[in-house]
């Protein structure tokens, strides 16, 4: 069993998500961390769609270039596949991003902070603002992302 430490960056078929690679690598390296990069596509609608195959090709090449391990999975349970993943890999830190505005946004990012959280031990989860609304950061622990209603 490796003790090194994990750093996971959930990412979705969005540009943004090169920030969250971008942070995600900046963590394992402050942390003498390893890299993964993770996508779980539910269902099968990325092969639908050329343009969205290539940028995912695109952010995974540049996760590598930044030392990452790239993963791509299938699933209907996105929020159960990445608990899987975590606890597969034993990761110890796990980087998302708000990826929609508005209410239902915040209770999508809320549900799978909340479920990763709760079905995880010892995790540090980083929630990465969007870009053009210069929102901070912030990260909570286990605890504090089970408070979270």
């Amino acid at each position: 069993m490796e003790n090194r430490e994990k750093v996971l960056v959930c990412i979705t078929i969005q540009g943004n998500s090169r920030r969250l690679i971008e942070k995600g690598a900046k963590i394992a390296a402050e942390n003498d961390a390893k890299l993964h990069i993770l996508h779980v596509e539910k269902g099968m609608s990325i092969f639908q769609n050329p343009e969205a195959a290539e940028l995912l090709e695109s952010l995974f090449e540049y996760g590598k270039e930044l030392g990452g391990e790239v993963h791509f999975v299938s699933d209907q349970e996105v929020a159960k596949r990445i608990v899987s993943f975590i606890k597969e890999e034993e990761v110890s830190k796990v980087v998302l991003g708000e990826t929609m505005r508005g209410k239902l946004s915040k209770m999508i990012n809320k549900d799978i902070t909340k479920h990763i959280s709760k079905e995880t031990k010892d995790l540090e989860v980083l929630v990465i603002g969007r870009k053009e609304e210069q929102k901070p950061s912030k990260t909570l622990t286990n605890q504090e992302a089970s408070h979270m209603a």
